[in-house]
């Protein structure tokens, strides 16, 4: 037997649930968006992954910044750089005319969903 310690992983399971959950939400509302043509659905599926990131680096900020390892100025950095980037390719990508903001929105909404069904059915985290 080991008597190395164990190392907590990354995220919690809710929050990996969640993310999961954005995914899965993402890849259907993408299906769905079929019906309306490829362009639409590339759309959703777009926003559904910027969703599904987003969450993610949030996550990863989040536990650094509750478990207080090292100095929080790089997770700072780390978040206005995702803002930035986040704010910068929705630009980009809106500018371009590559997809209607429409299909963006509907995608990005996998991040609600998501969330939400991520609470209702994901595991609980335990309690204090």
């Amino acid at each position: 037997m080991s008597d190395a310690p164990k190392e907590t992983p990354a995220i919690d399971a809710t929050m990996r649930f969640a993310i999961k959950c954005v995914g899965i939400s993402g890849v259907v509302l993408a299906l769905g968006a079929l019906t309306f043509g490829l362009r639409s659905a590339l759309g959703v599926a777009i926003g559904a992954a910027m969703a599904t990131a987003n969450l993610w680096v949030f996550a990863q900020v989040g536990k650094a910044f509750l478990e207080r390892k090292g100095l929080s100025a790089p997770w700072v950095a780390i978040a206005l750089v995702k803002l930035f980037a986040l704010l910068v390719g929705v630009w980009l990508i809106m500018r371009t005319g590559v997809v209607s903001g429409l299909s963006l929105a509907v995608g990005y909404g996998a991040l609600p969903i998501g969330i939400t069904v991520g609470g209702l059915f994901g595991p609980k985290p335990p309690e204090a």
